[in-house]
This record gives structure tokens, C-alpha cells and sequence, in this order.
């Protein structure tokens, strides 16, 4: 089904096994590690220097209160994997670039989902910084989240659009996204 969708494959890799996609489904949304709060904690650097007002401002984000929704990710994004690993795909003039089972979690942390869109997850970018995400806020419908688009220079429910209401929905697309 997926070579069906997608009119350009910029970079297919061998799909995930099945034990991969079910490693994936049961440990993505586990409690942060102490490695991975370490890590977290280290980024967390004040941006301003001492002389700026805003320094005295800065706080630096609590790891610590940040966890992942305790939903499944949809069926559809697993067979997707099994069709291809992460990669880069086009349809018309959208562009993906799909996380894979090994750099999922690490891309949301990376880009500090869980501080600043609770309950959403990204699973892919269209290589000009805008992420795909998951909004798993809700229950599914027929197995699928609604799909958000966010910049991610600056992630927020404030300033994110919805685009689809399913990954195939988001993926038959032709159109660029462009946010506001």
C-alpha cells in the first residue's frame, strides 16, 4: 500500500521487523531515564547574556515533570515503518522525513515535545523544520490521531494547524504546508 502513496522515495530503508515496531509500541512512552534526564538537564543553558534584562528571567525547563502520552502510536504508522524504517518520501510537493523505530523517542526529546506540546508526539519533518505530529490528546478515531503541523522553532499549540485526520490522509496530500 505505501508504494502506492508516496510519488517520490528520496531514501527507502529495509522496513522494521515486527519485534522492532512492537519494541517500539511498548517502550517509547516510558518514564525518562536518568540518562536522558542528564542529558536534558545539560542542554538547559541561559541563552541571554548577564548583561540582558532577560537573564535573570530564564528558567530552565524541568525534565523531571515531562512525560509521553500512555497511548498506542496507530497501526498505520507501524506499517509504514515495516514498509520503510524512517526515510525520506514525496507526494506532490509534501515532503517527509520519517523518524524510525531507533531515533523516535530521541528526536522528541531532542526537540522537547513533552515540555511544550503535552500529549502530542512528532513521528516526522518536511525538511524545512516543520514537525508531523501525532495529537494523541484524545482517544483515537478508527485507529488514528488527528495530525498537527508545527515549526519547530516555535512549538505550541497556539501557533500549529491540523492537517489531516489520518497518516494516510497526510500522506496522499499533495500540498506544501505552510503555517501563518
Amino acid at each position: 500500500m505505501w508504494d502506492q502513496i508516496f510519488e517520490r522515495e528520496w531514501a527507502k530503508f529495509p522496513g522494521a521487523i515486527r519485534e522492532e515496531w512492537h519494541a517500539l509500541q511498548t517502550k517509547w512512552n516510558e518514564p525518562l531515564s536518568e540518562q536522558e534526564l542528564r542529558e536534558i538537564r545539560e542542554r538547559q543553558v541561559n541563552p541571554f547574556p548577564v548583561s540582558s534584562p532577560y537573564y535573570a528571567l530564564y528558567k530552565p525547563l524541568v525534565p523531571e515533570t515531562w512525560t509521553f502520552p500512555k497511548r498506542a502510536l496507530p497501526e498505520s504508522y507501524g506499517e509504514l515503518l515495516q514498509y520503510s524504517n524512517g526515510g525520506e518520501f514525496q507526494t506532490g510537493d509534501r515532503h517527509f522525513q520519517f523518524f524510525g523505530t531507533s531515533d523516535f523517542r530521541a528526536m522528541n526529546l531532542a526537540y522537547e515535545f513533552p515540555a511544550y506540546m503535552p500529549g502530542t508526539v512528532s513521528f516526522a519533518m518536511d525538511g524545512s523544520g516543520h514537525h508531523y505530529i501525532f495529537d494523541m490528546r484524545a482517544e483515537p478515531r478508527n485507529g488514528e490521531y488527528p495530525i498537527l503541523v508545527a515549526h519547530s522553532g516555535n512549538l505550541g499549540f497556539e501557533d500549529c494547524i491540523c492537517v489531516a485526520d489520518s497518516l494516510q490522509e497526510l500522506c496522499r496530500g499533495t500540498e506544501e504546508i505552510s503555517l501563518p
